[in-house]
């Protein structure tokens, strides 16, 4: 019996029929119509979400952990569009950006909100926390991950003076230490060139940006000499000639640059990393409306016209699973571990 149906058959034997009741009607006191009562009323409180309604109910809001514009925002916005026509809800995309991701993930954890999902790169769960004390949460225990979605081109883009190949442009950082600049997009590039300069006994000079659309401007003009970033971050000059791109720093080619070889396939699987991003649930979410999320993005990630976009913006589409992002998730924890050893990640350069 639902608990409609059973609010029904109560209402019924407490209202009665105008005629004289019946022998089976005073079966039922009163007393346990009112404990049946209560204890549908409570049910209806503690049933999961799923068992509740169809989720969604209403509005679901992403949080994304990057500032509007760059290449993991435009990706959630794609995915999110498509969830949306899938789920006929709207959903609304706020952007969190800051600290390596936290103000994000802070945000999100604090919310509580069953129509909330967090857009954000692994990098927030094995970086975040080694790098910013007192977290204002635990990623291990607020932070569930659903499925992986895509992971972001990353490329090694040089001036066309300083070399046309890496082992070129060993060559030429040994003849001439401390004489380039370097600059990389956050954490897990920034370290993997760090860790490269680092093995090889290279000295360049490291730049920081607060705005994250300069160096490429900076490349294309000389003021830097090599630039890890994404392949959306770093096209310009490249386009105008006055840079190039040495390889893909991702485990697989990407599909916009198809020629452009891996790092792995060059000889040099220590400048590697994937840079991977996924959605999140919170810590409350059931297991049963995170699997049927999970299979919903998964399948908005196989329509070709939503890998299409993913992959003009600079990404490679992933299999939107949650076993992905977890495998990702304790790759790069053991990486960053192991880099660690080498360089300072709080200050790598």
């Amino acid at each position: 019996m639902t608990i409609r149906s059973l609010r029904a058959f109560i209402a019924v034997r407490t209202r009665g029929p105008a005629a004289a009741p019946r022998e089976s009607d005073r079966a039922v006191p009163a007393r346990r119509l009112a404990l049946l009562l209560a204890a549908a009323t409570c049910a209806s409180l503690v049933l999961p979400v799923a068992a509740r309604a169809e989720w969604p109910e209403r509005t679901v809001k992403v949080i994304v952990t990057f500032p509007a514009g760059s290449a993991n925002d435009a990706a959630a916005r794609i995915i999110a569009d498509a969830l949306g026509k899938k789920w006929r809800r709207t959903i609304v995309v706020e952007d969190r950006p800051g600290a390596e991701g936290t103000i994000g993930v802070a945000s999100f954890v604090a919310s509580q909100d069953d129509h909330a999902l967090l857009y954000t790169v692994a990098g927030s769960v094995s970086v975040a926390p080694l790098i910013i004390e007192k977290l204002p949460y635990d990623v291990d225990r607020d932070l569930v991950p659903i499925a992986a979605t895509t992971a972001i081109v990353l490329t090694l883009a040089v001036s066309n003076e300083l070399a046309a190949t890496i082992p070129e442009l060993v060559t030429r950082l040994k003849s001439n230490p401390g004489k380039y600049a370097w600059a990389s997009g956050p954490t897990l590039p920034r370290y993997v060139f760090a860790a490269f300069l680092k093995r090889n006994g290279l000295q360049m000079n490291f730049i920081s940006y607060r705005d994250a659309s300069q160096p490429q401007a900076d490349l294309g003009e000389g003021r830097i000499q090599a630039l890890l970033t994404s392949w959306a971050a770093s096209s310009s000059p490249v386009q105008r000639g006055k840079a190039r791109y040495l390889a893909v720093i991702n485990p697989t080619r990407a599909a916009a640059l198809p020629h452009l070889p891996t790092v792995r396939e060059l000889g040099h699987p220590d400048l590697e990393i994937n840079g991977l991003a996924g959605i999140f649930g919170g810590k409350a979410m059931p297991d049963a409306l995170r699997s049927r999320v999970a299979a919903d993005v998964a399948a908005v990630l196989r329509e070709p016209e939503v890998r299409k976009k993913l992959e003009a913006g600079g990404h490679n589409v992933l299999g939107g699973t949650a076993e992905e992002l977890n495998a990702g998730i304790a790759a790069q924890r053991a990486w960053v571990a192991d880099v660690s050893k080498l360089i300072d990640i709080r200050n790598a350069q």
